[in-house]
């Protein structure tokens, strides 16, 4: 039994030596057409890697340039049936702050940091583009856009539903105004119902020889 034993340990040996362990690599090119991402390498010890399939979790998928380290995983051993489990790119990585966070980031220097304050910090160096069919934010405490020009191109109306509206400056309108309610001055003072009453009841002196006043307008306003 122990030589029969010892027999079993050595075969075991013998098989585990020939099986290749995961190793390292260095990405040298990607195909990115196939369903799933071909990648094409070097390993460490100089091993060629040629269209080695590149796994990723379902719902994301990136596409590391070129100089990403890889480890290789040869499946049963094997390097005809090796594949990617893992990429790493120290030159691009998004450094974190603390232990927690979470961030999406690509080469370029965008990102989509989950910071540990619990805001939401997304920094893009060209455009942000949302395509969707409807957009709802619900902000408890208030939302602030910080920019030199705002623009909203709704061609079925814009509706603010909010007690008031408020402008530092000038507001300009390309067509006419409609108000169910009073306009004033911001004191108040120059309703449209007083400036309404102040016209209709309004006089000044008739240019002739007389001297008098001309009547109150024809029809009122």
């Amino acid at each position: 039994m122990t030589r029969m034993v010892e027999a079993m340990r050595r075969q075991v040996e013998r098989a585990a030596a020939g099986a290749r362990l995961a190793f390292r690599g260095l990405l040298t090119g990607l195909q990115l057409t196939p369903k799933v991402q071909l990648a094409s390498g070097e390993g460490l010890a100089g091993e060629q890697l040629d269209r080695v399939e590149l796994m990723q979790q379902f719902g994301f998928t990136s596409a590391p340039p070129a100089g990403t380290q890889l480890i290789v995983l040869p499946l049963g051993g094997r390097s005809s049936a090796a594949v990617i489990v893992a990429t790493e790119h120290g030159a691009y990585r998004f450094q974190l702050d603390q232990a927690g966070e979470a961030c999406l980031y690509n080469q370029w220097g965008d990102f989509v940091h989950l910071r540990a304050d619990r805001t939401i910090h997304v920094v893009s160096q060209a455009k942000v583009l949302i395509e969707t069919d409807q957009v709802q934010i619900n902000a408890a405490s208030s939302v602030t856009i910080t920019t030199p020009q705002f623009t909203v191109a709704a061609s079925g109306g814009v509706a603010l539903n909010t007690p008031t509206v408020a402008a530092s400056d000038d507001i300009t309108a390309g067509a006419n105004i409609t108000a169910d309610g009073e306009v004033a001055d911001a004191g108040g003072a120059k309703t449209m119902s007083g400036m309404r009453a102040v016209y209709n009841g309004h006089k000044h002196p008739e240019n002739n020889v007389s001297g008098g006043s001309t009547n109150t307008p024809s029809a009122a306003m």
